[in-house]
């Protein structure tokens, strides 16, 4: 049921949080591999001309552009490491002591490991919707490679005929360690802040409360560690490739993080759609993280 519970708070979040995640994912793929002053023309500057660019090009639709491969990739993803995370803690593996507090430590490696399962079974999704989110219809707001996918479903299948199945989990190098280090420090960050507020007699009266104000701060924390991880797993999944399959810009994550920094400068080139991706994140842990633990709340009260 965890794992049930789990993929829906992913859904809920995933679709109030798509509309950052295509200005971002577009802020990522802009001035590519180029310096800032080659850069003559940049449509997705900040947010305020993201929305306007994308509007102006493709109506209020365009900022829900690859909800399909969002909704998709949050319901595996979120299924599977939530779910993994709440059945190792009620094994007790997070080891609460005698006043049921948690070990930090503990809560990393599990954070990390639920994770790296999770993206490993999703990751096919989140290829997809990187692409459609960059799909611009106008070739003037066009950034990065344009794949001309018509929907998930058209997406997975040329892929799969084009590539097989080694296709579907190109860029793996990148989702890897984006997810491990994003749900490391946000399951671990989410667990300690909720515990220490949970001390508060406003907070320990109210799941509502205490899972939003953790989730405030769990975004922050880790959008800062995320999103160098984050822009190179959108680089990674957007290029082209061969008739043959091989990688036209990106060999790997490596060759990502050296070519990023030696032509548009580490902070300036991986840390774009910073603002974004923050405004993306903390919804969307908000969301996520508050629904899980009220859905994990009416499960209890179900089961009694």
């Amino acid at each position: 049921m965890e794992f049930l519970l789990g993929g829906l708070s992913g859904c809920c979040a995933g679709f109030f949080a798509n509309t950052f995640d295509v200005m971002k994912t577009r802020q990522q793929l802009q001035g590519e591999l180029m310096k800032d002053e080659q850069v003559k023309h940049k449509p997705y500057k900040n947010i305020y001309k993201s929305v306007q660019s994308i509007i102006k090009t493709e109506g209020l639709r365009g900022l829900q552009k690859g909800l399909s491969g969002q909704l998709a990739f949050q319901f595996v993803y979120n299924s599977i490491r939530l779910g993994t995370y709440q059945t190792i803690d009620d094994l007790g593996f997070l080891s609460r002591d005698e006043n049921g507090k948690l070990s930090t430590l503990r809560c990393v490696v599990v954070g990390g490991f639920s994770g790296f399962i999770g993206v490993s079974f999703a990751c096919p999704f989140y290829m997809i919707k990187t692409q459609l989110q960059s799909q611009s219809n106008s070739a003037k707001y066009a950034v990065g490679y344009q794949h001309k996918h018509k929907g998930l479903v058209d997406a997975l299948k040329t892929t799969y005929n084009s590539h097989g199945m080694k296709g579907l989990w190109k860029g793996y190098s990148a989702i890897v360690p984006r997810n491990v280090v994003g749900s490391s420090v946000q399951l671990s960050t989410f667990s300690t802040c909720k515990e220490i507020i949970g001390r508060y007699e406003l907070f320990s009266n109210s799941i509502f409360y205490a899972a939003v104000v953790s989730s405030l701060l769990t975004g922050f924390i880790t959008c800062i560690f995320m999103t160098p991880f984050d822009t190179a797993a959108t680089r990674m999944f957007n290029q082209p490739v061969s008739k043959d399959g091989k990688s036209l810009m990106y060999k790997n994550i490596f060759d990502c993080f050296i070519k990023v920094t030696k032509t548009e400068g580490f902070w300036h080139g991986f840390y774009k759609g910073f603002w974004p991706n923050y405004f993306r994140m903390c919804p969307q842990h908000l969301l996520n993280l508050t629904f899980w633990e009220q859905f994990k709340k009416w499960n209890k009260d179900f089961k009694r």
